[in-house]
């Protein structure tokens, strides 16, 4: 049905970065008449790929194609958005979750997929949700699963932005701590952990991302943790070297080898071949899909000191439920919590206690 009202009417597209381009794109390789562009911060008749692009108060009255609402990141919600489009109206909203559907699995990034996945994986997110150990989680779950599937704004959990890692109603329990960070980033860890009373004993930051390893030891010359050390590599099952796209700030990721000249090639390593510490406890992994493999890279460490896993359970779409069950099989026993820390199904963590 939306694909006759699509052809029938042709469509706009909402965001004219670059995942609102790729979705353009995507429509016009399709044989989709694409009429232009909307977006807040370009208007007044600036082209995009050949496209008008123009604000949304520059629309005034009723509009009779569709629109595609293609904002896709985890900073920016899209509930104001679907209400101004509600309100135009268009013939039809089609959103995020939609789209690998209706345009292609290339426009399946991180979490997003084939809907049919959720559906056909039913049994297993039952038994994800029986692992859950509170009420909030339990809610969470089930408001990501409607919202994988609708891609509507009132299905998404409430966005917990300021205490990623350290949810108020999850306390780690201790005052001071030592942590393992995989995917360090910038370091934001450190303001993490002062923003929710803890200080930090001992740092062991992974990082392979060339840039950002640089703003990683500015950050970290600064102090704020007693000992530690910084690696500038990512993390996995097996020590090696990957292709990396590096550059795209918390989005640097590994590539495949067919990507040649893409990217520069990174160092990964066993967390158990490298850290060596008497206490361990917290592990934060977001590492862009490799979690499952930094997991097996380092279950000594996980055994010997059972500490905190704060886990991104999105960068694919079964990670969501898949995660879990590895760490249970591992270490039977956990207790398990999620919370939703992004907008947009981006940055959902699992919290467990070994």
């Amino acid at each position: 049905m939306l694909r006759q009202v699509i052809a029938k009417r042709g469509c706009y597209v909402y965001g004219a970065g670059g995942y609102g381009r790729e979705v353009a794109a995507a429509a016009r390789g399709q044989g989709y008449v694409v009429h232009g562009f909307f977006d807040t911060f370009k208007g007044d008749g600036e082209l995009v790929d050949g496209l008008p692009c123009r604000r949304p108060e520059e629309l005034a009255g009723l509009c009779d194609a569709v629109l595609i609402v293609a904002i896709n990141n985890f900073k920016v919600p899209v509930g104001d958005v679907v209400a101004w489009a509600r309100n135009v109206p268009f013939a039809e909203i089609i959103h995020v979750a939609e789209l690998p559907d209706l345009l292609g699995r290339e426009l399946g990034h991180y979490w997003q997929g084939e809907r049919g996945l959720i559906r056909a994986e039913a049994n297993k997110i039952a038994r994800f949700h029986a692992m859950l150990g509170d009420a909030r989680s339990r809610e969470i779950l089930e408001q990501l699963v409607r919202f994988r599937i609708s891609g509507l704004p009132e299905d998404h959990p409430e966005v917990d932005r300021d205490h990623q890692y350290f949810p108020v109603d999850l306390p780690i329990g201790k005052p001071a701590i030592s942590v393992i960070d995989c995917g360090a980033f910038p370091g934001d860890m450190l303001g993490s952990i002062g923003a929710a009373g803890l200080e930090l004993e001992s740092w062991y930051a992974f990082e392979p991302d060339p840039a950002n390893f640089r703003r990683l030891c500015e950050v970290a010359a600064d102090g704020g943790f007693k000992s530690g050390a910084l690696f500038p590599c990512g993390v996995g099952d097996a020590t090696g070297l990957v292709r990396f796209a590096e550059g795209a700030a918390d989005a640097s990721r590994a590539i495949g080898d067919d990507d040649v000249g893409i990217g520069v090639v990174v160092p990964i390593v066993r967390v158990d071949d490298v850290v060596h510490a008497e206490c361990i406890d917290m592990v934060k992994l977001d590492v862009e899909g490799f979690e499952a493999q930094a997991i097996d890279g380092m279950a000594r460490l996980l055994g010997q000191h059972r500490p905190r896993l704060a886990m991104a359970i999105y960068h694919k779409p079964a990670d969501l439920w898949e995660l879990a069950f590895k760490i249970e099989a591992m270490f039977p026993g956990g207790r398990y919590a999620i919370r939703q820390h992004g907008y947009n199904g981006y940055d959902t963590v699992l919290y467990v206690d070994l």
